[in-house]
């Protein structure tokens, strides 16, 4: 047996396979890895329905983090398993559920999780406005929560923005010829870029991957959202103006997202 290498797992259940990553690495292992059986989990009929016409050959199933029954039909005798988690989400009873589901069954070869968390970070310095249910706090407890499970995981952190974000972003933009976001600096990454990045990992045959703990990013943009807006203007042939004040901020979104819009504001002002 050769200790540097590890297995190709021949199904993969992709949790959110309806989402900006998890669609993405469906039609990136149905190009790249045919051969390999898809199992694709999406809450809502609509979506299950979409998923079953665009990978006809897939296995498409409801399946919840807070419902052990469901996690343990949904990982029975798959042996790659991508984890991605929704936003608010507590990670402790979902990757609780989740690592005894997995190792219940014991067919997986490779786990792969999505975080977005900063490396070496102190969590101390959490700011207490992100509280339970805000990335900060939860994916440090799910890598917790994996690490212990012994399960053979691989982490991809996002080191980024999504780029994708900007088709909300862009609302003011349309409406009032205004970029109006918390300025902050970041980095961008294409969605579909992790995604790919999650399906090689799935098809890399070394087992250096397996608790590695791989950090993305594109290398170099570093914008801030003023310059962002400055871009914007560039594409666009017109004047985009750029407002990142909080009361700007809660003005334009806050009748649209509610409370939602406080927690965002104090999440990008800590990123």
């Amino acid at each position: 047996m050769d200790l540097s290498k590890k297995s190709i797992p021949k199904s993969i259940l992709i949790f959110g396979a309806a989402g900006h990553i998890g669609q993405p690495l469906a039609a990136f292992l149905t190009r790249e890895a045919p051969g390999i059986q898809l199992s694709l989990v999406a809450r809502s009929p609509e979506k299950q329905k979409m998923l079953q016409n665009k990978f006809p050959k897939a296995r498409v199933l409801a399946a919840d983090y807070e419902d052990p029954s469901s996690l343990a039909a949904a990982v029975n005798g798959v042996e790659g398993v991508f984890v991605i988690s929704s936003s608010g989400m507590s990670e402790t009873s979902a990757m609780t559920n989740l690592t005894n589901a997995l190792k219940q069954d014991g067919s997986a070869v490779h786990v792969i999780r999505l975080l977005g968390i900063f490396p070496e970070f102190n969590p101390h310095r959490v700011p207490t406005n992100l509280g339970p249910g805000t990335l900060p706090i939860e994916h440090p407890i799910a890598k917790r929560i994996l690490d212990e499970s012994g399960l053979p995981v691989t982490y991809i952190n996002s080191g980024a923005s999504f780029i994708d974000n900007l088709w909300l972003q862009i609302q003011p933009v349309l409406l009032h010829k205004k970029f109006i976001w918390p300025e902050h600096r970041v980095p961008f990454l294409d969605p579909r870029d992790v995604a790919e990045v999650a399906g090689r990992l799935f098809l890399s045959d070394n087992t250096k991957h397996i608790g590695a703990f791989h950090t993305m990013n594109n290398g170099h943009d570093w914008l801030s959202f003023e310059e962002v807006a400055g871009i914007l203007s560039g594409e666009l042939g017109e004047p985009i103006a750029f407002d990142g004040s909080y009361e700007g901020f809660m003005e334009f979104w806050g009748p649209r997202m509610g409370k939602k819009a406080e927690r965002l504001w104090n999440f990008f002002k800590f990123e």
